[in-house]
């Protein structure tokens, strides 16, 4: 069961550094197969998605369902890495939710891009999109905070607290360092940040592997 326990872990630690380029290609390469009125530094990352998106699977199948499969995948290793300490299974649930949002993302669409004529988003899958990036956001943020204060708690991972406890204020940052080009722009930026911490905390649970406690 160790070995077992052991191997998954691994598994979800590159999941976890596989979701920031997942992550990252979605948006890129969504934002590259729109046309030219498409502005990255204007446009919402959600337009990607959108029924009227070009190539709109690039966003939905990669940069949500894909990644979001992925940060599921980490969470699960996660809290296997973290039990039975509760603080670091809240942390992990958190994370579990907003891979989940993630992957939904790519499922609820929204209707049309903002660049496009007439654009009028009122479908059930737009509101239920509205519903699941607020949920998905709070969890987003929630999830390295938590998991600052458990790592604090557990020796083997003291050494990642810190990184986990700036991430919501660097986010934060450089939200608005770079809303001073444009919603867009700060949107993605500050998405980067949150997969640079997630491609973290995968390196940092595939070095402890070895040495982390087995589930009981």
């Amino acid at each position: 069961r160790r070995v077992s326990s052991l191997g998954l872990r691994r598994v979800a630690g590159v999941c976890g550094m596989a979701a920031l380029v997942t992550g990252t290609v979605g948006w890129v390469a969504g934002d590259l197969a729109q046309p030219a009125a498409f502005s990255p530094a204007n446009d919402d990352i959600s337009d990607l998605g959108a029924v009227t998106a070009n190539s709109a699977w690039i966003y939905n199948q990669v940069g949500a369902n894909l990644t979001g499969l992925l940060v599921v995948v980490l969470a699960t290793g996660l809290w296997l890495a973290l039990s039975p300490d509760l603080i670091g299974r809240l942390g992990s649930a958190a994370l579990l939710v907003a891979g989940v949002g993630s992957f939904l993302d790519g499922l609820f669409r929204l209707d049309c891009r903002g660049i496009d004529a007439a654009c009028t988003n009122h479908s059930w899958h737009y509101h239920a999109h509205k519903i699941e990036s607020g949920i998905t956001a709070g969890a987003t943020l929630l999830a390295p905070l938590i998991l600052a204060f458990a790592f604090r708690r557990i020796p083997a991972w003291r050494d990642s607290w810190v990184v986990s406890l700036a991430t919501v204020p660097a986010v934060i940052l450089t939200n608005v360092v770079f809303s001073a080009i444009g919603d867009g722009a700060a949107t993605r930026a500050g998405t980067v940040v949150v997969f640079l911490w997630i491609a973290f905390i995968g390196l940092r649970l595939v070095q402890k592997a070895e040495t982390a406690p087995a589930v009981p």
